[in-house]
């Protein structure tokens, strides 16, 4: 019934089914209400877990940067704290 956005887009495709509906004034039976709401509700539920995963990756990327950069400070070398990171030696010469 819907396409997969994934993400905002997710949230925003379900917004305007819902304000579509409204304008439409369609008549749904209690059944056909609870299947839209279910739906609805699916879409919101993918979309709020996705921007918590994506928020969790962030995150992990923040803490490496932040490390990579302290170790920088106390000398490390770039393969060093490439090897231990895992963050790519362009990204830790460019800290």
């Amino acid at each position: 019934m819907y396409g997969y956005c994934g993400g905002f887009g997710a949230l925003s495709l379900a917004f305007n089914y819902v304000v579509n509906y409204k304008k439409m004034n369609i008549k749904y039976t209690d059944e056909q209400s609870l299947k839209v709401y279910r739906d609805l509700k699916g879409v919101i539920d993918t979309a709020f877990d996705e921007g918590k995963m994506e928020g969790k990756i962030e995150g992990k990327i923040e803490g490496k940067i932040e490390v990579a950069r302290k170790m920088k400070l106390k000398g490390l070398s770039a393969a060093d704290i490439t090897e231990l990171t895992g963050l790519s030696e362009s990204e830790v010469n460019n800290l």
